[in-house]
This record gives structure tokens, C-alpha cells and sequence, in this order.
């Protein structure tokens, strides 16, 4: 694109010191909070250059178009950039030195996105996604063939709509790839929830034995992944605590019909009387033994 008709389309150019070689970036600001850079580095010497980032936080969407670079943060963390991939970095209150080899060129598209912007387009996100402090790589990649196309039309753009529009191309699918996969929610047929109500039913029926996890799972036909899972979908809860409720209320009801302490440990699955008591005392915060007395 020629100089006139970079300015046109809104591009501004900083350049380097002649002097060190042919080294220049241009920059359009898109919308609040996204910026635009293309930059096209060959420096005579190596080249560092100073960046700062102390006002805040964002993300940075870097696609190497030819050779290599490296980001230093002040803290000595290295975030390398090469051609043909591309590599996105969360920062917040950082600063640090570009640098470049001598004799080696360098190109880059960048896409400089503020925290601001990233709260409108992923708020749920933004929390996981910047660090406390320092700069942090979420992704380094080969460069899709649909961001490589985006790259180039962006490079010769000159509508402003056409440029917003590949911008938050490139963004969306960075942002895409950052999200975490959904999880899988199992599907739980008539005949398993009918397996869980029976295990549901054996835990009353026959609390006052030692049951156990895989003699439930036997008795019902389930694995033990799948009690737990569908446990938690049915009941909202683990199969462990639900039998400990349903003995703790049922020796509560014993004991208020003036069944001794020993005897409704016994008949909820206790064969000493010491652990029933710690269990119920834990359980609701006073000991049996009050509950027999307050009856009597």
C-alpha cells in the first residue's frame, strides 16, 4: 500500500532512527480499546526496544509473519514470536524490551486489545485471563489458515468497517480457542435413574449393616464412576453424605422415641457406641445422650 493511501485509510507510521536500518511500525486505532500495528523490522545492529504497559492490562494477538522476535519482561520472563504462528499474551502493569537481531527481519501483525475492551467482549473470561502482574503466554500456534487470511486482508484494507470487522475476526477466534471446552453433561436414561433410586432405597432399608460404596454399586448394577456422577444429578449431593444424613435423622428419631444411645448407633450402622456418638455429635452439634435425657 502506498504512503498516501496508508495515511488515508487512517494508518500512522513511527519509524526508527534511519540510521539503524529499516525499521518501521505502522498503527490504526480501530475502536476504544483495539489497536491495530504492523511492523516491519531489520535492524543493522541488534535492536532493543523499550515497551510499557504500568497504566493497565489486555491481551496482545501477535502473527509472525516473517522471522522471529523476543519480549523480555522486567521480570526476565522471554516470550518468543516466530513467522508462521501465532502466539497471544495476557499482560497487566507490565513493561519489558522488544528485541531483534541484527541483519534479521521481522514482521508482525499485532492486535492490541485493553482490558476495557476484553471485559465487553469476554467478561466472564477476564478474570482467568489476565495475570496479577507481568505478562503471560495463553498461546503459541501455527497460524490458521482463517487468521492468515484475515492477516493479509488486513494488511490492505482501507475501509474502516472492513478493518473492524477483520479485527474482531481474529479476535473472536483467539477468544475462541482461550475458552474452556464445556462439559460434558451424561444423559441418564429411565433404567439409570431407576438404579440410583434403588441404591437410594437400600441406604434405608438397610442402614443399620456396614454398606459400602461397591456393595451398592453391586446390588444396583452401577459402576462406581456412574453412582457418583448420577448421585450428584439425582440427589445434588455425594451417595456418602445422603447415607450419613439418612442415619443421622433416623437415630434422632430413635432416640426421641426413647431408644438407648447404643441401640440407635446399632440399628444406623454403628457397632460401637463411641463412633455413633462422635458421628452425631459432629452431625448436629450436640450428643446423643442429650436427646435421651431431654425426651426423659
Amino acid at each position: 500500500m502506498r504512503e498516501q493511501d496508508r495515511e488515508a485509510a487512517g494508518w500512522t507510521r513511527r519509524q526508527v532512527d534511519p540510521g539503524m536500518g529499516e525499521c518501521r511500525a505502522d498503527q490504526r486505532q480501530v475502536d476504544q480499546g483495539l489497536l491495530l500495528v504492523h511492523s516491519d523490522y531489520r535492524p543493522r545492529l541488534a535492536l532493543v526496544e523499550q515497551s510499557k504497559h504500568d497504566d493497565g492490562g489486555g491481551m496482545v494477538i501477535t502473527i509472525g509473519l516473517e522471522g522471529a522476535s523476543a519480549y523480555v519482561t522486567r521480570d526476565g520472563e522471554q516470550l518468543r514470536f516466530r513467522g508462521g504462528h501465532t502466539t497471544v499474551t495476557a499482560f497487566r502493569h507490565t513493561s519489558g524490551e522488544r528485541r531483534f537481531e541484527a541483519n534479521q527481519r521481522a514482521a508482525q501483525l499485532r492486535v492490541l486489545v485493553g482490558e476495557e475492551a476484553l471485559a465487553r467482549y469476554w467478561p466472564e473470561g477476564l478474570a482467568s485471563l489476565l495475570p496479577d502482574g507481568g505478562a503471560r503466554q495463553l498461546a503459541h500456534a501455527a497460524t490458521t489458515a482463517a487468521c492468515a487470511q484475515h492477516a493479509r486482508a488486513l494488511l490492505r484494507a482501507t475501509d474502516p468497517l472492513a478493518v473492524h470487522i477483520g479485527v474482531l475476526s481474529l479476535l473472536a477466534e483467539q477468544l475462541r480457542a482461550l475458552r474452556p471446552a464445556p462439559s460434558a453433561v451424561p444423559r441418564w436414561s429411565e433404567t439409570d435413574i431407576a438404579k440410583l433410586e434403588r441404591v437410594h432405597a437400600l441406604m434405608q432399608e438397610q442402614m443399620a449393616q456396614e454398606l459400602t460404596l461397591d456393595y451398592l454399586c453391586a446390588q444396583a448394577g452401577l459402576s462406581l464412576f456412574k453412582l457418583k456422577q448420577g448421585w450428584r444429578y439425582r440427589y445434588n449431593d455425594s451417595p456418602q453424605r445422603t447415607l450419613l444424613a439418612l442415619r443421622m435423622q433416623r437415630a434422632k428419631l430413635l432416640l426421641e422415641n426413647g431408644c438407648q444411645v447404643a441401640q440407635a448407633g446399632w440399628q444406623t450402622g454403628y457397632r460401637h457406641p463411641a463412633n455413633f456418638s462422635a458421628a452425631f455429635s459432629r452431625y448436629f452439634g450436640y450428643a446423643p445422650k442429650t436427646v435421651a435425657r431431654a425426651k426423659g
